[in-house]
């Protein structure tokens, strides 16, 4: 694709270096003031305006186009070339699912972004007497439950695809006092549960499966692949409202890609964070069910119109990894005694 997108812009600037040739021989011999008509007599001086006009209707008719605007389709050509070398360049391919997508975030941009939100997240909820200590017994149930499913996420070099940013993370857990039924990662390996989650789930399998979701989020790198997607939506819609002359682009772009994209994520989360919950031996089986109490009992709006796939969507999903799932709980945590059946 770079290549031939590096041809095209090859080809535009050989045609307008001729073209600009042609056009400097043109003018160069239409400034001459010496020359001999047809009879045989040497002037010493312009051409007649006869032959200018004529040369100058030939131009505008027949001639060489504009040079602006040979120079627009060589800025437009060198745009895309860049375009599609950024593209190449920085897509990479998701653990487990293979999946390939962009991300022009470092690993690097995305922990420090994390850091600043989390600790912007940690005063507010401290400040208003949100936030449970570290020492609250849901706190320390969190961080152990979710520690053990976070070091499975570093060893993950079986799986394929981009693991290097797994290694260099901080892991922290925080649960903030709220009815709300929650949880989310912020980039960087920051898990913030809501205790509204605890009214819901019913044991500690149940809360692997929501811990193991959201740190699934983090392997498969989609806060920062959602940073780039933004980023790109935006330009789109800057360039698409400049040439229209109004914004018609938001609504086609939020139903056919942002909304489509982000239930997207969040199967793909459920099916990485299904295999890291066995991998830390918690019965997989478990995961359907956490994610069928999460519906709440029912769904206020059709499943296109929402950033997450509708419970039955996710649970039916979740069925078809079971097997695989099952299959490494088994082999890794009640088979031969090499890992530890200590089930928190």
């Amino acid at each position: 694709m770079v290549r031939l997108v590096g041809q095209l812009a090859w080809r535009t600037w050989v045609r307008y270096a001729a073209r600009s040739s042609e056009s400097s021989t043109s003018s160069f011999s239409s400034f001459r003031t010496k020359y001999t008509d047809s009879a045989g007599y040497t002037h010493f001086r312009n051409r007649s305006s006869g032959l200018t006009s004529s040369s100058s209707s030939s131009s505008s008719s027949g001639g060489p186009p504009n040079k602006w605007g040979n120079l627009i389709v060589l800025g437009g050509a060198v745009v895309v070339c860049s375009a599609g070398s950024a593209y190449v360049t920085h897509l990479e391919t998701v653990p487990y699912t293979n999946r390939k997508h962009l991300v022009l975030i470092s690993p690097k941009q995305e922990r420090a972004l994390g850091s600043r939100m989390y600790d912007d997240l940690k005063r507010q909820t401290r400040m208003a007497g949100k936030l449970l200590p570290a020492e609250h017994r849901l706190t320390r149930l969190v961080s152990k439950i979710g520690g053990k499913i976070a070091r499975e996420a570093e060893n993950l070099a079986d799986w394929g695809g981009q693991t290097g940013h797994m290694k260099k993370l901080k892991w922290e857990f925080v649960v903030v006092d709220s009815p709300e039924v929650n949880a989310f990662v912020l980039p960087g390996g920051k898990v913030v549960v809501y205790t509204g989650l605890f009214s819901v789930l019913k044991g500690k399998q149940e809360l692997a499966m929501v811990l193991a979701h959201e740190i699934g989020h983090t392997v498969a790198r989609h806060n920062a692949e959602k940073l780039t997607q933004q980023m790109t939506f935006t330009v789109v819609r800057v360039l698409a409202a400049m040439a229209l002359g109004a914004d018609l682009v938001s609504a086609p772009l939020v139903l056919g890609l942002q909304l489509p994209y982000s239930r997207q994520c969040e199967n793909e989360a459920d099916a990485i964070g299904l295999q890291l919950m066995a991998r830390a031996c918690f019965d997989p089986r478990h995961g359907p069910r956490a994610m069928s109490r999460l519906s709440g009992g029912g769904h206020s709006a059709p499943e296109f119109l929402s950033t997450h796939p509708h419970s039955e969507t996710r649970v039916a999903n979740l069925k078809k990894e079971l097997p695989k799932a099952s299959e490494v709980y088994e082999s890794r945590c009640l088979l031969g005694g090499f890992r530890s059946r200590m089930m928190l």
